[in-house]
């Protein structure tokens, strides 16, 4: 179970509309919110167990998250912890000349009985800088579905509008 995964990609060739950066957030939220209901269909099923006899599948994980952070000129920040929050932002016209714009789900939950729970962390960073876009996957083990989300991410990036310029060529 035990194996370390950590992918790097490099898009800095393809133009991040907004439309393609909401599909994005809304994809990785909507996961975030997955995940949080299989943690609590977990707690509910083991509630009538022992703690020696409770098996989970999703337990909770305190490092289970998902954040946009906004990155403005200056020192304006702004942080979304959903999709509706990002919606909004973008409603507000907080997603024009922005300087960067990074998506983190940590995709971390626990597997095992009693004592004997593995943490399984997965990390799916996108960060959109101006020619620098690049999509991350760090992970402690190799689940067929956490591989199949990251395949969602690089198929959604890799059908992205691409454009060469003289300071990026692919």
């Amino acid at each position: 179970m035990n194996q370390v995964i950590n992918n790097e990609y490099d898009y800095s060739n393809i133009i991040p509309t907004v439309d393609l950066v909401k599909s994005l957030v809304q994809y990785l939220s909507d996961l975030n919110d997955y995940l949080t209901k299989l943690t609590e269909e977990d707690e509910e099923k083991n509630k009538q167990f022992k703690y020696e006899y409770k098996e989970y599948s999703f337990k909770h994980h305190y490092g289970q998250s998902f954040n946009v952070y906004i990155k403005e000129p200056g020192y304006n920040n702004i942080t979304c912890k959903s999709y509706n929050e990002f919606l909004s932002a973008v409603n507000d016209g907080n997603l024009k000349k922005i300087s960067k714009l990074t998506i983190e789900l940590d995709f971390d939950y626990g597997r095992g009985k009693g004592n004997n729970i593995d943490i399984l962390e997965n990390k799916f960073t996108i960060v959109f800088e101006p020619y620098n876009i690049t999509f991350a996957r760090k992970s402690n083990n190799n689940e067929t579905f956490i591989n199949e989300i990251e395949s969602k991410i690089k198929m959604a990036l890799d059908n992205a509008a691409k454009v060469d310029t003289i300071f990026c060529t692919k």
